[in-house]
């Protein structure tokens, strides 16, 4: 897999990649769930893929 940064594109820290929760609100519903993510180890910034993104897209959707 190719990284589309090698460094935090905010602040130029290192990126690890971690399983993180993403919290997910729409109308009164809420969803947590677990994604691999590249996390600033210096500012703590998280960098998705685009099918991770497209997930997210589809899960608030079905909120309500």
């Amino acid at each position: 897999m190719v990284k589309p940064f090698d460094k935090c594109p905010v602040c130029g820290g290192e990126l690890v990649e971690k399983e993180v929760e993403k919290i997910l609100r729409g109308g009164v519903d809420t969803a947590v769930i677990k994604v691999q993510a590249e996390v600033c180890l210096h500012c703590g910034e998280r960098l998705y893929s685009e099918e991770t993104v497209s997930r997210f897209e589809e899960i608030r959707a079905n909120l309500r």
